[in-house]
């Protein structure tokens, strides 16, 4: 084997054992500490930082409502710049390692959605709540649900110690002394937890209902029917002689306002979203306008409301409607205040909205296979069939040339289907034709789809939506839309998403090692951090490869950078600014795919956990969460990537899965490539490598 099995190859049986051998040292050197120290606020003032604890990963879900996701690291970012401190994130997997973190002086400040309890009292210091949130029971569906809190005799629920909700249930004990409460293992999370009431290790478990509303799309045979507690304080965790830094965290925070606003609704204009800080911004979870990729929110539609949203002061929250037909409901009932979704403006939709000036034209084309060569204008859709979804602008045009067109036949397709999953089935031959904007047609292209435009039916406009009763807004907009239309944001944004090429690069049967046994110019940096951190420095070598075919200046779409294409938020979380430096550009990779490494369960085999965290830093760890949960619910292993993980990540490329997912639409065959050509380098490197080896024992 190798470090993907292959019993064919004999030399995989060499990179296999060389492969663990690096992967776990006897004495890996230790990477640097951090400096500890503790110390109210003018001691934080003299070093000049903000050290803040946080989960590791800055999203948790893809929001339907106008839930804060990036809440956490929101709050560290603003408490920072209101301290004007520098701002030092420190992550920790669980409520343990935070308060271990912060009390020995790694950081100054938790902010990870803490609910205030007494245990928790006892052991440090809270600030003002920022945010209240109800505690749900969660089980099973049945035909016996328990419907007040009597209802909890002998039933045994599943909870982490560490969590709020043993101390509710502690507290229900003293009510209903039959109550068993089991103490599940502290690395488990919400769905693990869930599982085991599937499993019937416990009959229920419990969830603040924001993670619930995360999770509740794939569990349909889970229900909430009680409530445990209600309006429980979240707030941030300190040490309790840091009075000076609680007291000025207290100001801060009761001057933002943080409420329960995701359960309201709003129709005011511009001056009530600037009282509340906030503007809320209703659009769709596709490539072109919203999604999560790497663990950070991009997307075209919502990179240019979020520059509006920072430029006025407001923090920009994210709504989701389950289907396209929703947006414009969605604004006028309040849920939102723009719809910034790639809408094309129409007679129909003026109706119904008030639209700004457009800020991009694009061509609606008639898009087709890429060898399909029949179709050259109107008259060749006569007899064929055109798949679009009923609510787009595309089904209209469509109708108004059905009576001029022979036999042309248009397919409705349901609401909730986006348009590059509909180019998708056109390029599998799933569907004939389809219509689509010539602005998502180039970033399909990037991606490397084998379609084409047969030709274009007509020019149109794109707009954002308000309130037709909402004029300041809309002349906000406007304003924006005029000084930065052509202009350099703009620009920049078209080029990162209609026209920077994305498809991953495929391993060239080309590779050569040179008699030395070198394998790129950086070998003897790479050597050195796959040294320190305990990982094989070929296959950091084939990483770095795939990743920028070793250019030191290489820039992704979105604008990872250098040698291993590292972020800049994830650089400065790790340290590292200079991202084109070589060494420091090194560094940060493997010190981060060492950390993605550490992150899936020691028991999963060191090859499988290494294949784990390539993806994720392809693609982001939370859709390998997804990918192995998947697998799981499949029948799958949900432990071994090629055959099984892989398989379930292709799957959440569909809409059928990432719909119903917890961290939405991704590009997900991207990691399954991504893996796949670092494992054909890898065993390329390892072959080629010991070749050199018995030709350099030859000469001797």
């Amino acid at each position: 084997m190798s470090f993907r099995t292959r019993t064919l190859l004999p030399i995989g049986l060499i990179a296999f054992s060389t492969f663990v051998q690096c992967s776990q040292p006897a004495t890996p050197a230790p990477a640097p500490a951090l400096p500890k120290y503790t110390g109210d606020l003018p001691v934080l003032q003299s070093h000049g930082k903000l050290r803040v604890i946080v989960p590791p990963e800055p999203i948790s879900h893809i929001p339907k409502s106008a839930e804060p996701v990036t809440i956490d690291y929101d709050l560290a970012r603003d408490l920072a710049a209101a301290l004007k401190l520098e701002l030092v994130l420190i992550k920790a997997e669980n409520y343990a390692q935070m308060v271990q973190k912060l009390l020995e002086g790694e950081g100054d400040i938790v902010a990870a959605s803490l609910t205030v309890t007494p245990a928790r009292q006892e052991q440090a210091a809270f600030s003002v709540p920022y945010l209240y949130v109800d505690e749900y029971l969660i089980t099973a569906a049945s035909d016996s649900l328990p419907t007040a809190i009597e209802d909890l005799a002998g039933m045994k629920i599943g909870v982490r110690r560490s969590s709020a909700h043993y101390q509710t249930l502690l507290d229900i004990q003293q009510q209903v002394p039959s109550l068993r409460i089991h103490a599940a293992p502290e690395q488990l999370g919400l769905e693990r937890l869930i599982e085991g009431v599937v499993r019937g290790q416990y009959q229920a478990t419990v969830a603040d209902e924001h993670l619930w509303r995360a999770v509740e799309r794939y569990y349909d045979d889970m229900v909430t029917p009680l409530v445990l507690a209600e309006n429980c304080p979240i707030a941030l965790m300190m040490r309790p002689g840091d009075v000076q830094l609680r007291t000025k965290v207290d100001e801060y925070l009761l001057a933002q306002q943080f409420t329960r606003q995701s359960q309201q609704t709003f129709t005011d204009d511009l001056p009530g979203l600037k009282k509340r800080q906030r503007l809320r911004m209703i659009t769709r979870n596709n490539s072109m306008t919203y999604f999560i990729h790497r663990g950070q929110q991009v997307g075209f539609e919502y990179e240019l409301i979020k520059e509006f949203a920072d430029r006025h002061d407001l923090r920009l929250d994210i709504v989701i409607p389950a289907s396209h037909a929703d947006l414009l409901a969605y604004l006028n009932e309040g849920k939102g205040d723009v719809v910034a979704a790639a809408m094309t403006i129409t007679e129909e939709r003026r109706a119904q909205a008030a639209f700004t000036l457009p800020y991009n034209e694009v061509d609606e084309l008639v898009v087709v296979r890429a060898e399909e060569d029949s179709i050259a204008s109107l008259e060749d859709l006569a007899g064929r069939t055109v798949h679009v979804r009923q609510s787009s602008s595309f089904y209209t045009t469509l109708m108004a040339l059905a009576d001029s067109i022979e036999g042309l036949q248009v397919a409705a397709l349901p609401d909730s289907i986006e348009t590059e999953d509909i180019l998708a089935d056109v390029e599998e031959g799933r569907y004939d034709i389809t219509l689509c904007d010539s602005n998502l047609l180039d970033v399909e292209l990037a991606y490397g789809r084998q379609l084409k435009a047969a030709f274009s039916i007509k020019p149109t406009v794109l707009g954002w939506a308000v309130r037709e009763d909402n004029p300041a807004l809309l002349a906000a907009l406007n304003q924006y839309v005029q000084e930065e239309k052509g202009g350099l944001f703009f620009n920049m944004m078209k080029k990162r998403y209609f026209k920077n090429e994305r498809t991953i690069a495929k391993a060239k049967d080309s590779l050569r090692v040179d008699l030395s046994g070198r394998l790129s110019p950086y070998d003897e940096l790479i050597k050195k951090y796959a040294r320190q951190y305990g990982q094989d420095w070929r296959l950091i070598t084939a990483q770095m490869y795939q990743e920028s075919k070793f250019d030191p200046q290489a820039t992704s779409w979105v604008g990872a950078r250098g040698l291993l294409q590292i972020m800049p938020d994830t650089g400065r979380e790790l340290g590292f600014t200079d991202l084109h430096d070589p060494e420091e550009n090194i560094h940060a990779g493997v010190k981060y795919l060492s950390q993605l490494v550490n992150r899936f369960d020691s028991n999963i085999p060191i090859e499988e956990r290494m294949r784990f965290a390539l993806a994720s830093y392809n693609v982001g760890y939370g859709h390998v969460l997804e990918a192995r949960r998947l697998a799981r619910e499949k029948g799958w292993n949900p432990d071994q990537w090629f055959g099984h993980v892989e398989q379930a990540m292709r799957l959440l490329a569909k809409p059928a899965y990432h719909e119903r997912s917890r961290y939405g639409f991704c590009r997900c065959g991207q990691p399954v490539h991504y893996v796949g050509n670092i494992q054909h380098m890898y065993d390329a490197y390892v072959g080629m490598l010991t070749m050199a080896r018995a030709s350099a024992a030859e000469r001797l």
